[in-house]
């Protein structure tokens, strides 16, 4: 079961990362889609994607997919870089870089970096409506987070909360949970 879960999550990556890859890129571009931080950024540009938004997420078919990103100047700067070269789907996609926890209206995603505790639970509670929060820290889940990363052998994985999409209106996609490390909660 492992074997094919772990089989599952490199598929996953593969897909995720396969559209900016189309050339053959040189070692310094390889470099970098293998830096935590592009990786990171390639999954939360593609969670989205796996995601059944509320018809009133967005307010017209041509309005921004707006990614929030706070804590992770890394993280952000690789996803503004993928933001500026392609859209999702018919959508672009705007990064709006946060700081504190003042977290703006309107976002479709929130990602959260590395911060202490309080802060982080504060974070998440400030996002509200139907926003995919996605978090980089151990017991995240519980705190409300949908979506955590972790990183074992140097790879990147990430486990859902089941009962955080439902309490924010969001469907996740069964393709995404597949290749989740753990999934939290009722499973559909």
């Amino acid at each position: 079961m492992w074997r094919l879960l772990f089989l599952r999550l490199h598929l996953f990556a593969a897909l995720c990362l396969a559209p900016f890859c189309l050339a053959a890129p040189s070692a310094a571009q390889s470099a970098q889609i293998l830096r935590e931080s592009s990786v990171k950024a390639a999954f939360l540009f593609k969670f989205a994607s796996f995601v059944e938004w509320p018809a009133t997420a967005f307010g017209r078919p041509d309005a921004p997919l707006v990614i929030g990103i706070a804590g992770d100047e890394a993280v952000a700067a690789d996803l503004e870089q993928l933001a500026a070269s392609r859209p999702l789907g018919s959508q672009p996609v705007k990064v709006v870089r946060i700081s504190g926890t003042d977290v703006p209206a309107g976002l479709h995603v929130l990602f959260l970096g590395q911060q202490r505790e309080p802060r982080l639970r504060e974070a998440i509670a400030a996002a509200t409506g139907p926003v995919l929060v996605v978090t980089d820290q151990a017991g995240a889940l519980r705190l409300g987070s949908l979506i955590n990363f972790s990183t074992a052998a140097g790879r990147v994985r990430f486990s859902v909360s089941l009962t955080s999409a439902e309490a924010r209106s969001l469907k996740l996609s069964s393709r995404l949970l597949a290749v989740a490390q753990d999934v939290e909660g009722n499973t559909p």
